[in-house]
């Protein structure tokens, strides 16, 4: 999320940097050119950190973005999903548990459907996403 610190500070570089551009704008012809180089050093450091403030918030905002669609399309899913020993399904068209197994621990923490799949011993069934295992009996329709 994005935290106040980070917006104050983007919007405190933006202000440096629009008075910095009011000085310049109304200093007349006696300014120095040192003191012009000065200015405008400040002036391109302020703006740049504006805008890695502003990137900051954008992919903050982007990923809240993700996440709200996550949890709408979760939202979705909540009549759809049902838990049948040690994972969720979906239900059929007569409201029967079936087809692939999703994690019960993502599902439940986070509302994130994850398929799970047979590891390689073919005792477990595994999550890829959070690598909880579940025993395999416990995991598939039969």
């Amino acid at each position: 999320m994005v935290d106040q610190t980070t917006i104050t500070a983007a919007l405190n570089s933006i202000k440096t940097a629009t008075e910095i551009t009011n000085v310049l704008r109304e200093s007349d012809l006696s300014i120095e050119e040192a003191e012009l180089k000065l200015k405008l050093s400040d002036l391109v450091h302020a703006l740049a950190d504006a805008k890695l403030g502003m990137i900051r918030i954008e992919e903050t905002l982007a990923g809240q973005e993700k996440r709200i669609a996550e949890l709408e399309e979760a939202l979705e899913s909540k009549d759809t999903l049902v838990r049948h020993h040690d994972a969720y399904y979906r239900l059929d068209k007569k409201g029967k548990p079936s087809g692939v197994p999703f994690c019960l621990r993502c599902w439940e923490n986070e509302y994130r459907k994850r398929q799970l799949v047979a590891d390689i011993s073919g005792i477990y069934n595994v999550c890829a996403t959070c690598s909880h295992r579940y025993d395999l009996q416990r995991t598939t329709m039969t």
